[in-house]
């Protein structure tokens, strides 16, 4: 059994990088995913076509998945209407956003926190409540704001304790600007932990200054076992962030993978099956991302080492 969860969500973020990729490698990649052991995939979006024309496939893409028991498949629903066109597919879970500052609610959702407690939240949360579905919030700038800066922790925890308190199953804190550290990373969990709430908690580090996977060692010290990444790194940029290359974002799966490996903490993914999937992450778009496994294999077997010096 494993002593993590890893939640890819490369199936959702490579279109954002890549629009161009076709439904049917859509599947293929989420399917590459499966195969590998990874047991909880962020797949699609269910948002309207017209705003995010990359999602529009998004209730074939659901529907042409080998599906197995024990994998969660998730669809991002921002509202009712997209979270009404989830439920009608063979979803596991649905995903929804808040954000931990006003500034960056009215930015991505266009209305204020309060707004999306009271008018967005009870019709999904009731709507997922009669179809017996789960319920992830991806708690947006959970540690920092580029609009506010800093997120305070008692803000954190007035929100968590009212996500758990609607239902939410699971609450993703999202380091959105890539601006969190270790020690706040593990203050902030810390703070949480003490509430015991019923609700699990996750982590969605941006590897934005270099600090994704040290940001996850925190974390993993301070108690969380739900770990978002994505495959290669693969995603497009944040709302707000500045444009940078494709893979530049998400921690790499793989790499996570390999960092649990090593210290003796089993994510139930196979490295070599991982390591393949990036390889046609990588086809889809179009250019070499960001993790570092594949690259340190590549370079390894292409390597002709000299031989090592005689000292006598």
């Amino acid at each position: 059994m494993a002593d993590v969860t890893i939640v890819d969500t490369s199936p959702r973020d490579g279109p954002v990088a890549s629009p161009k990729i076709r439904t049917s490698e859509k599947v293929a990649l989420t399917n590459s995913l499966v195969q590998s052991g990874v047991s909880k995939i962020d797949c699609v979006a269910f948002t309207h076509p017209r705003i995010r024309p990359e999602f529009a496939d998004a209730e074939e893409v659901i529907n042409a998945l080998d599906k197995k028991p024990e994998v969660t498949i998730i669809g991002l629903a921002p509202n009712e209407i997209a979270c009404r066109r989830a439920l009608s597919t063979n979803v596991d879970e649905i995903g929804t956003l808040i954000a931990a500052s006003e500034s960056f609610n009215r930015a991505v959702l266009g209305i204020s926190i309060r707004e999306t407690f009271f008018k967005t939240f009870p019709a999904i949360f009731q709507a997922c409540l009669e179809k017996r579905k789960t319920i992830r919030v991806y708690l947006l700038a959970a540690f920092c704001c580029q609009y506010e800066g800093r997120i305070q922790i008692k803000d954190i925890v007035e929100l968590a304790s009212k996500l758990a308190f609607m239902g939410a199953n699971e609450i993703s804190l999202v380091d959105t600007a890539g601006m969190a550290n270790p020690r706040q990373v593990k203050e902030t969990i810390g703070a949480l932990q003490d509430l015991n709430l019923e609700a699990n908690l996750a982590v969605h580090f941006h590897n934005t200054r270099g600090l994704g996977l040290v940001n996850c060692l925190a974390a993993y010290e301070a108690g969380i076992r739900i770990f978002d990444t994505a495959i290669g790194g693969l995603t497009g940029a944040p709302f707000g962030a500045p444009k940078m290359d494709i893979g530049s974002w998400n921690v790499p799966t793989e790499d996570l993978v390999y960092l649990f490996q090593e210290i003796g903490v089993n994510t139930g993914i196979n490295l070599d099956a991982i390591v393949d999937s990036v390889k046609f992450a990588q086809k889809l778009a179009g250019r070499e991302l960001a993790g570092h496994v594949l690259k340190a294999r590549t370079a390894f077997e292409i390597s002709n080492f000299p031989e090592p010096l005689k000292l006598n």
